[in-house]
């Protein structure tokens, strides 16, 4: 990914809207099989959404590859001003939610292919929010999530439904943490505009009661151990039990240790 400079304007940082779904993750990854196969016929009978063919998921780390998330063919992704005109929100949520597949009525507790196929670990926003201890011993890496908005009048148009599209592009390039970038995508690069996926989970709607956030090590294991134990056998071999009890107990150690801190940083 190449990015390139901008002029920063005095637009905040654009944040979720509000919403059922809004931060739509699952509908770049898990749920997500190849050729939008878990729609089955209905694919053919409705207009796609705003986010199909337009925004993917960017999922970048140091030491990695970038990894680059075509959407669902029924996404809506939608960027709005508010009265102001100073602040922008994201919503992303399916356009044919009350009609959508089995797979997607039941996530994050089920996704894929198969009605019957499950989730073996938590869903990914939640992973993605996840403390950095968590995402080190599980994934060996951190990583940071965008959206990928392809940077052309007719993509600009599609998600500003209700605005003038030249001046919701405007605002996007002013918001804080915006970057425009040249993504390889098949043969050749092409022009997008990133936007951080903020980590914030008051509003999101977890459906789930099994999938809440990852506060810790611990509370994550003691949830999805046989997922976290085949990543950990994965990276660690026979080391894996000792390198997650030490990270268990640095964790601890470290929450401890803030926990005893006063107001001004200094250890009581």
């Amino acid at each position: 990914m190449k990015t390139h400079g901008r002029i920063r304007g005095n637009c905040e940082s654009i944040t979720f809207a509000q919403g059922e779904c809004s931060d739509g993750m699952c509908c770049f990854t898990c749920v997500i099989p190849p050729g939008n196969r878990h729609i089955g016929f209905f694919k053919s009978f409705w207009k796609s959404g705003t986010g199909y063919s337009y925004v993917k998921l960017l999922v970048t780390s140091e030491g990695y590859k970038d990894e680059l998330y075509d959407s669902c063919k029924f996404l809506n992704f939608t960027i709005s001003p508010d009265a102001t005109r100073h602040h922008l929100a994201m919503d992303l949520r399916c356009s044919i939610y009350k009609f959508r597949p089995i797979q997607c009525v039941g996530y994050p507790d089920r996704a894929g292919e198969s009605v019957y196929q499950s989730i073996c670990g938590p869903c990914i926003f939640n992973e993605y929010a996840a403390p950095p201890a968590y995402k080190k011993l599980v994934y060996k890496r951190e990583w940071k999530a965008f959206y990928a908005i392809l940077d052309r009048p007719d993509a600009i148009s599609g998600i500003c439904v209700h605005d003038d599209p030249s001046v919701v592009r405007s605002m996007i390039l002013e918001a804080d943490g915006v970057e425009r970038a040249a993504i390889l995508g098949g043969r050749k690069d092409r022009e997008y505009i990133i936007i951080p996926v903020q980590k914030q989970r008051e509003n999101i709607l977890y459906i789930s009661e099994k999938h809440q956030p990852i506060a810790t090590i611990r509370q994550a294991y003691a949830q999805w151990e046989e997922k976290i134990q085949n990543n950990l056998k994965s990276h660690y071999g026979e080391e894996w039990e000792s390198r997650l009890k030490s990270a268990i107990e640095m964790e601890e150690k470290d929450a401890c240790k803030r926990g005893n801190e006063d107001t001004s940083g200094n250890l009581e």
